[in-house]
This record gives C-alpha cells, structure tokens and sequence, in this order.
C-alpha cells in the first residue's frame, strides 16, 4: 500500500486508499484545459515557494524625502527658524534608510544653514537649522539625496517687517514687474511717521524703473536710477498688520535673467518711537524670474 506525496497546499499527507475506496472519476482528453493546469500550477508554486521575504527594491536606496519636523515655519530674517528642519529619507518600501548623506541648500530667500551635508541617523533623519534671510518673503530650502529631492518652506513674519512682495515671481520681456511695498508695524510705536527706505535692482539691464505710485499718504521725495531709489513717504502707518503704501514698476528688458530687488530701510522720522523700530522690524526683498 503506497502512501501520497505531501501535499504542498495543504500541508498533510493524505491517507491510504483501502480496497473499497471508490474511484476518482477519469476526465477525458478532451476535456484537459492546459489553459487551466498552468493557472493552477503557478497558484501551486506561489504557496509552496521560499518561506524568505518577497524580493523587492533595494532596501538601502533613498526613493522619497519628506520634512518630518520643521516645514512651513514663520521667523524672522537673521534669525534661526525655533526648529531644526528634520529630513526624512526612505526606500522604496517606505522604510527609513540610514547612512545616506542629505544635502540642504537655500534656493529662495538667501537665508543660510547650519550644516549643509548631514548623515541620517537609524530613524531615517537629518536634520540642520535654518537662518532666514532678508531677500524674499517666502524662503526655501532644497533636501536632497542623489536625484531625490525636496523644499522646505518658510516665511518672515510680516506682522514686523516692511517689505517687498512682487505681484507675479515670474514675468516675460516686455511685462511690467510690479513690486508692492508693505508695512507691518502693528503696535510698535506712534501711528505715524515717515520713512526713507532703498530699493536696488541687481540687474539694471534687464529691468527699468517705469513707475512710482504712492497708494498712501504722501511722496515726500526720491532720488537715484535705474539701478538703486532712495525715497521718503510720509508713512507707513501701524494701525494695520500688512498695509500696502507702495508700488514700483520694473519693464522687463532681458530674458533668461533671475533679478533680486534688494530692500533697506535708512531711519525713520518724525514720530518718538519710530527709530526704536529699525533694531525690531525687518526689511525684505522680493526675486523676479523673466523668461
């Protein structure tokens, strides 16, 4: 008496046919279906393959970052961001992959970081503190690792700073750049007094100062060019968090150019507490792409 082979799928052994035991029924060549046997041998192979992990990726290649901790911060330009940016680095899987050097530049904003090359720990991590700077409102920082990469955002606290914010960050030869000028002095000081600030336009060449409208209040004076304007308003005032005063248009004159408009704010006059603002209030620029 013979015994059956394992069976894979079930995993028991079947028992012994006794003499009385009746017949499987015979199927006809007919209707054998390769078709079907195939299907059924390949389920077969899958149940009874290697108890080992399914192949998959490389588990020590970085497929994704993401910013565990510290995105969309608010600061203030010169200052470190309150926390670290924490870049997370995974493979294929999901799974954090550790040993693999990050690399963090600014691309927005001219800030600056602490490390620009960080290991990353068991957990998959690097991470660096980040300083904004004083050229754009909204600031970024690239994480990358290879061709993988990832920006973090982070913007000035506009509640005390006076600033540059262009209407559009990407403009044509021929389009006008407008730069609308912005006061956020809530709570700091007399309600008004007048300020003389500079605006400096890195590339001469390729934008023209066009225009300068005075939204609010008075234009006491402007003096320079193309390239720097200094000018004095009789304001801003503090009684609004983000108060527009005003508007300076650039024509754009060269393609293929990144044109940073540099902000600086000299003193402030005629109010008592005014000059007090200038060592707590920051001034931020704007960058213009023209295509």
């Amino acid at each position: 008496m013979k015994v059956a082979r394992h069976a894979c799928l079930h995993g028991q052994t079947s028992a012994p046919r006794g003499p009385f035991s009746p017949k499987k029924p015979v199927h006809s060549f007919r209707a054998f279906r390769p078709a079907g046997v195939a299907v059924a041998f390949a389920v077969a192979l899958a149940a009874c393959g290697s108890d080992g992990p399914s192949k998959g990726g490389d588990n020590s290649t970085a497929a994704a970052i993401a910013f565990s901790s510290g995105n969309n911060q608010v600061g203030m330009p010169g200052t470190p961001l309150p926390a670290p940016i924490a870049a997370r680095v995974t493979n294929a899987q999901g799974n954090p992959v550790s040993g693999k050097t990050v690399t963090f530049a600014v691309t927005r904003g001219g800030g600056s970081i602490a490390a620009a090359t960080v290991t990353t720990d068991n957990n998959g991590v690097a991470q660096t503190s980040w300083t904004l700077g004083s050229g754009a409102v909204r600031q970024n920082v690239k994480a990358s690792v290879g061709t993988v990469q990832q920006l973090a955002t982070a913007v000035v606290d506009t509640t005390r700073s006076l600033f540059l914010l262009a209407a559009r960050d990407t403009v044509s030869v021929g389009d006008t750049i407008w730069l609308d000028v912005y006061s956020g002095t809530t709570a700091l000081g007399e309600t008004r007094g007048a300020v003389q600030e500079t605006i400096a336009n890195s590339i001469p060449l390729a934008a023209r100062l066009a225009s300068i409208i005075y939204t609010r209040g008075e234009l006491i004076d402007d003096t320079g060019n193309n390239s720097q304007i200094t000018i004095v308003t009789s304001g801003p005032t503090n009684t609004l968090a983000r108060q527009k005063y005003l508007r300076l248009g650039y024509l754009a004159t060269a393609g293929n150019k990144d044109v940073q408009f540099t902000h600086t704010a000299a003193a402030f006059f005629a109010a008592r507490t005014f000059n007090d603002l200038l060592g707590r209030v920051s001034v931020v620029g704007a960058p213009v792409h023209i295509r």
